[in-house]
């Protein structure tokens, strides 16, 4: 049964919105926002595209370069990413994109270095990463739920307290230490994200 629709109609028809987001909305102004989406989506594609274009660009230069040379490329402040991104870019292109047909809307949804930790996962890690983002919409997956998806269900270990104060405190205080670490690097990130957004 054909329909006499044209393919943009019928396209618009199948983007779901939630009652609470066209809640008042007249049907000209959720018709818009059905067409935004499809924008949105395409550019999200194309998105996935660039990185995935990126990386192999990022691949080649270090393929074509000696060690010294590419640590100073990165360090040069001649791309617009950090050493960081570009190496985890690298990455992913080559030990996963390169031989991937991977659908590039998920590469636009993650991070370089989720793109990284799956480029260094199993191919049934990926594929709970894949289903995963299948139950979220194929919406956006935060870096934590990826390594979380990519590791799996294991058992959870018993955390042994320490029964002396001092051994309590010396606890407490790697613990601190391992956070402030982990803030720096946060924030260290951030800065590097407002500075591509800046760009």
């Amino acid at each position: 049964m054909s329909s006499s629709l044209p393919v943009h109609a019928m396209d618009l028809e199948n983007v779901q919105l939630s009652p609470a987001s066209t809640k008042g909305l007249g049907s000209l102004v959720v018709s818009a926002m059905k067409e935004s989406v499809l924008e949105i989506n395409e550019e999200l594609a194309t998105a996935g595209q660039c990185l995935r274009a990126v990386a192999a660009h990022l691949y080649e230069v270090r393929q074509n370069v000696k060690p010294g040379n590419w640590k100073a490329f990165l360090a040069s402040d001649a791309i617009h990413c950090t050493p960081k991104y570009a190496s985890d870019l690298v990455s992913a292109h080559e030990k996963w994109l390169s031989s991937s047909d991977v659908d590039d809307a998920l590469i636009a949804h993650l991070s370089p270095r989720s793109l990284a930790a799956m480029a260094n996962a199993t191919e049934d890690q990926r594929e709970r990463v894949y289903k995963l983002r299948e139950g979220k919409g194929n919406g956006r997956l935060s870096e934590a739920e990826v390594r979380k998806a990519l590791r799996g269900s294991r058992p959870k270990m018993t955390v042994v307290t320490p029964k002396t104060l001092d051994q309590r405190v010396f606890r407490l205080q790697e613990k601190n230490n391992s956070l402030q670490e982990e803030v720096k690097c946060l924030k260290e990130e951030n800065r590097k994200l407002r500075e591509l957004v800046s760009n």
